[in-house]
């Protein structure tokens, strides 16, 4: 019998946001830690201050692991160093939102579904939950009960509070990412093998609100600050990068 594989899951109820945690966890890491060894050290010593050793580890596991140190690589050593050399709390916000969408596809398209709506609605629960119905008709999920439905709907809603994406009003709203961020997120790319084109139509910059004309307004003054070379004729984009790797770019744009 074949197995259906659901774009969607629940696993968002694992840890949402996560947003001070993550931030401990990436603090605590040392450059030759396993993943197994960075559990038992946080287990041990109990980073997290969680009542039970289960949780800490369903946290790490589950949450943190998928997001930040997964199949296609292990981010945490960027992240920490981008931290420590100064990277404000709304910079670190921006990646983590970034990384927590890639992994959790159902956050991911809730937050383009709003972009695209753009209604200034207040977004509530029923917001959430039409959005799940959908997914369930779209067979994007499998067939949630009332309660899994509730529960997802809910933490949903939580991230958009934990990154930042809903004002004093309830209404969601997007955020520009700051310089630091882009120059970061356009090297990952670029790392990943995408063309100079395929970098400005990457779906993840709609996270933030930037259309590609946007995207190639940010490329055009990080060039000015020396980060690469950049040509642009209104149809065709081409960058002369300087770095072969995300440790070089840190080394050398990040100290």
């Amino acid at each position: 019998m074949k197995v259906t594989k659901f774009l969607y899951n629940s696993n968002l109820a694992k840890g949402t946001g996560l947003i001070n945690e993550t931030l401990t966890l990436i603090a605590f890491y040392e450059k030759n830690d396993t993943k197994v060894s960075f559990l038992n050290r946080c287990i041990s010593q109990n980073i997290l201050n969680k009542s039970t050793e289960k949780r800490t580890k369903d946290i790490i596991t589950l949450v943190f692991y998928p997001r930040y140190w997964n199949d296609t690589g292990n981010v945490i050593p960027y992240l920490k160093k981008l931290r420590e050399n100064g990277l404000s709390l709304e910079g670190m916000r921006s990646l983590m939102l970034y990384y927590t969408a890639k992994a959790n596809p159902v956050l991911k398209d809730f937050i383009f579904e709003l972009v695209e709506i753009n209604n200034h609605k207040k977004i509530q629960s029923e917001t959430a939950r039409n959005f799940l119905l959908q997914a369930m008709s779209d067979y994007k999920v499998p067939l949630w009960s009332d309660s899994i439905i509730k529960r997802v709907s809910s933490y949903l809603i939580s991230c958009l509070k934990d990154f930042d994406l809903m004002n004093i009003e309830g209404h969601f709203k997007t955020n520009y990412p700051i310089q630091t961020v882009i120059n970061y997120l356009i090297h990952e790319f670029h790392f990943q093998g995408k063309s100079d084109a395929q970098i400005v139509k990457v779906e993840m910059w709609k996270l933030f609100g930037l259309t590609n004309y946007e995207v190639i307004g940010e490329i055009e003054k990080l060039s000015f600050k020396g980060n690469f070379i950049f040509q642009y004729s209104g149809q065709i984009l081409n960058i002369g990068w300087k770095y072969k790797n995300m440790d070089q770019l840190i080394e050398n744009e990040y100290r």
